[in-house]
């Protein structure tokens, strides 16, 4: 290679020849070879005398995907005895033609819009490699790149996953511009319509954005949720400066419960509680009390708040006495006039006893009835705690509470119930 090099550097005459032996290497079988190749023309485009001719190279070989098989200029004679390998196009024949072209792009990134023209029109195969190989070529473009931002403000017709695709990369390391998060916007809300287009813009975003944006952002893949989840709860950026856009973890836990069922449906809602449940580090016990004490103030309450209690109380026991405080606010509030809180109500004392018969002592008579009829355990427990209290504490209870818990009748009470009062 370095003799080539030196060649073409230096020798007039021959320059054309050798320059074509070395661009014809930049497709040779031999990976290494190909690799040794590139290197030396990619020093060699930075001079002006060989800029077009390498260009003009590049192009012919990447237009040879539009054919309907492999030129045979790509293949070594060896190589065409194989019919099958070369009359088809293979991941390996596209990363040939390929290869010499994306190795430009960074220093020349008006070729980027070749590529785009290229990518709309060939197939889904050759568009899997394109996307798969890309990286290389456009992370060093940077997010002032006149090129870039050129292509995502004119998007033609079937190029929007290669322009998410390069706004990926563009972004995975640094903070997308306002042009390049405006233009994934516009792009989003008018053509693409898939919501993974606004992953890499993320940090661009309006934290009311994101929250408006979460009943889709949920129903990506599990993996893809716990990425976008782990982006929006990044608070500081590389320089240690806070975000104010960024969500914080009870926002976002906060909004998931906020989400409507003609939004999204409740297990994908549940879905993403779960994977915020699964980060310990993030979700303390301090966070959760948090976002318990707002959402037990909403009304109606959210159809997931006593899911996250109980998951709280599995999580972090030690919650239990803030979680009698919830239960309490919960019968002020008339918890019983919402069906799964109710249940979800009744469910949670089963998990807390001992701590929460003194809460079902403060039920209405009506519902403490109710509760006592659906669970044994509850009213038997109950009436063990109440037979241990001393003769003080004892007379301190209600004898409308005393009456339902001595009353054997099984009957459940009918829906009407919900309505009653102390």
């Amino acid at each position: 290679m370095n003799i080539l090099r030196s060649l073409i550097t230096s020798r007039i005459i021959i320059r054309e020849k050798c320059l074509n032996l070395l661009l014809i290497l930049t497709h040779n079988e031999d990976i290494s070879i190909r690799n040794n190749s590139l290197n030396v023309i990619q020093s060699l485009h930075e001079k002006k005398e060989f800029k077009i001719s390498i260009e003009q190279y590049a192009s012919k070989c990447l237009s040879y995907l539009r054919t309907s098989k492999p030129p045979e200029i790509l293949f070594s004679e060896n190589e065409k005895l194989l019919i099958i390998s070369t009359d088809v196009w293979t991941e390996d024949s596209i990363r040939r033609c390929l290869s010499l072209y994306l190795s430009l792009i960074s220093s020349n990134h008006h070729l980027i819009q070749s590529l785009l023209n290229i990518y709309i029109e060939v197939d889904k195969d050759i568009n899997r490699v394109i996307l798969q190989i890309l990286e290389t070529s456009v992370r060093p473009m940077g997010m002032t790149s006149s090129e870039l931002l050129k292509l995502v403000k004119n998007c033609p017709i079937g190029a929007e996953a290669l322009i998410t695709r390069i706004s990926n990369i563009r972004t995975q390391q640094m903070t997308p511009s306002r042009d390049i998060v405006e233009n994934i916007q516009d792009l989003y809300h008018k053509r693409i319509s898939d919501v993974r287009s606004l992953v890499p813009i993320l940090s661009g975003l309006e934290k009311c954005d994101i929250i408006n944006t979460l009943p889709k952002f949920i129903k990506l893949p599990p993996p893809m949720v716990k990425e976008v989840f782990k982006l929006v709860l990044s608070l500081n950026d590389s320089s240690g400066t806070l975000k104010t856009n960024f969500i914080l973890p009870s926002e976002l836990l906060i909004a998931l419960h906020r989400i409507s069922l003609e939004e999204c449906e409740l297990k994908t809602i549940i879905n993403a509680t779960s994977i915020c449940f699964n980060e310990c580090s993030t979700y303390t016990s301090d966070i959760l009390v948090d976002v318990l004490q707002q959402l037990v103030e909403m009304t109606p309450i959210p159809i997931l708040f006593m899911r996250t209690v109980l998951q709280a109380f599995s999580l972090y026991p030690k919650m239990v006495h803030f979680i009698m405080n919830i239960l309490q606010r919960l019968i002020t509030k008339q918890a019983w006039k919402q069906p799964r809180i109710w249940e979800g109500f009744i469910k949670c004392c089963e998990k807390t006893r001992p701590h929460s018969y003194s809460i079902l002592l403060q039920l209405p008579p009506a519902q403490l009835k109710h509760v006592l009829q659906i669970t044994s355990e509850l009213r038997d427990g109950l009436v063990g705690h109440i037979r241990s209290m001393s003769s003080a504490q004892h007379s301190s209870i209600p004898s409308s509470r005393l009456i339902v818990i001595e009353d054997d009748s099984e009957n459940v009470l009918p829906v009407s119930l919900s309505n009653s009062t102390q």
